[in-house]
């Protein structure tokens, strides 16, 4: 009857159940200095799930779903429990709301199963307790504590505000080396150290090299012009381009009248004078001298001469005075192109001091610019990734919710009674068995023969009197 009784009382027990799902769908970067750090894509192992496990039945979460379900409370006044404290109150050793809490978290963990579910990533859990409404929303809380702390332990809070500090920081350094290098483009009026120093540098070279070509020309035309000079002192100006050799016709002519001129005077004074009257001698004498100068002419003719400008005098003069000019003009530019080479010389040497300082402020410009957009990039990462947990969209999920169940756990109360019948008819009949079976007194006379070995001269029936 106690059997049937206490089936018939106590109240049945519900189960409810809820699975979870891990995956890895959502890959989160890693929280790093580093750019793209994502962390690699890869199979769940069973630590993993086992760890999930542990997570989901954390003290705190257990903790917390007893307060906010109400778990220590007693609701059936008319319950064991509800007595068992009524009696411990009244003696004075009911526990306080600590305790009570403290226990029903021992008593949610006694009737709490997470079991992951061999070789899947879903994890099981049932939870048993006289109220399916209760028991429902004991594994809807606790699915939702879980969801919040995956989210919390799986990526460090704040990282987003972290990470918007470090890019302010550096947004900030990035404007303070942007301006100072404005300032030394203004102050030193260069816009590229490295570029211009590249371009001074090509134009020394060129400078240099020509320098150089002038110079050896300088001596070339040095050299030229010596051997133009040994040239012209080995050759005439002049050179002979026709020679004609005739007789002089207006002197025969001339000298022939005269001689006439004389013969006719001459016969004159010979009509006149004797032959040696001195006019007529002065007259034979210039005859004589008249024939004798015809002589003479015939005997010596005219010779006629050219000669013209030597050609080959005339270029060396012409060559050398284009070399001696030439020869200026080397020398004028080899002066100006020494003092150029010079002037580009300081200027590569100034604007490679300049490169270096500009450099600095590049680099750190740079530097400072990749960090800020690293740390922008990490913090519109940690953006997402908090709207991501802000909308419970992380690697775990609920792929079965809790439902209050219709009917209890176990058998029916029929097949319940049937069976308390059974054991308690058996159990009866074996405490009676026992019982017999330890009794040491003596019922009937064949029993006091058999133990006793005595034989059994008389027997008084006990009335109960």
């Amino acid at each position: 009857m106690g059997g049937l009784l206490a089936i018939l009382i106590l109240p049945p027990t519900y189960e409810v159940q809820m699975k979870i799902l891990v995956d890895r769908e959502r890959v989160d970067p890693v929280v790093s200095s580093e750019g793209n750090v994502i962390e690699a894509d890869r199979n769940l192992t069973p630590d993993e799930v086992t760890s999930e496990v542990e997570l989901f039945q954390s003290r705190d979460s257990l903790e917390k779903t007893v307060a906010d379900c109400g778990l220590y409370e007693v609701k059936n006044p008319w319950s064991l429990a509800a007595m068992k404290l009524r009696a411990l109150g009244a003696l004075g050793l009911a526990p306080n709301k600590d305790t009570r809490i403290f226990q029903a978290v021992l008593q949610l963990e006694k009737n709490l199963q997470v079991i992951p579910v061999n070789n899947s990533n879903l994890i099981k859990i049932t939870y048993d307790d006289h109220s399916p409404q209760m028991a429902a929303q004991v594994l809807t809380e606790l699915g939702n504590l879980y969801l919040v702390k995956h989210a919390a332990v799986h990526r460090p809070q704040g990282t987003s505000e972290f990470f918007q500090q470090q890019a302010d920081q550096y947004k900030n350094e990035l404007a303070e080396a942007e301006t100072s290098l404005v300032k030394l483009n203004q102050q030193t009026g260069i816009i590229s150290a490295d570029f211009e120093k590249q371009v001074t540098l090509q134009k020394v070279s060129d400078f240099d090299l020509a320098l150089q070509q002038t110079r050896a020309a300088i001596a070339e035309t040095k050299q030229r012009i010596q051997a133009l000079h040994e040239k012209e002192e080995s050759v005439d100006s002049r050179v002979t381009t026709q020679i004609r050799t005739s007789d002089n016709p207006q002197l025969m002519a001339d000298l022939k009248s005269t001689l006439l001129n004389l013969e006719i005077k001459r016969s004159e004074l010979l009509e006149r004078y004797d032959r040696s009257y001195p006019l007529v001698q002065e007259v034979e004498t210039q005859i004589s001298q008249a024939v004798a100068a015809i002589a003479e002419a015939e005997a010596r003719p005219v010779r006629e001469e050219t000669t013209d400008q030597d050609p080959t005098h005339q270029w060396i003069r012409t060559e050398m005075a284009k070399a001696e000019a030439d020869l200026v003009g080397l020398e004028a530019r080899s002066k100006v192109m020494s003092g150029a080479l010079s002037v580009l010389q300081d200027k590569a040497l100034r604007l490679d001091r300049e490169s270096v300082v500009q450099r600095n402020l590049l680099r750190a410009a740079k530097a400072d610019e990749e960090s800020y957009l690293l740390y922008h990039r990490k913090r519109e990462e940690a953006r997402i990734a908090d709207a991501l947990d802000q909308r419970r969209i992380v690697n775990v999920a609920i792929a079965e919710a809790a439902t209050i169940p219709m009917i209890p756990t176990g058998l029916p109360v029929g097949i319940k009674l049937f069976l308390a019948v059974v054991v308690t008819t058996l159990l009866s009949l074996g405490l009676g068995f026992l019982s017999e079976y330890l009794d040491p007194s003596f019922r009937t006379a064949s029993d006091v023969k058999e133990y006793l070995d005595l034989p059994l001269l008389a027997a008084i029936p006990n009335d109960g009197n």
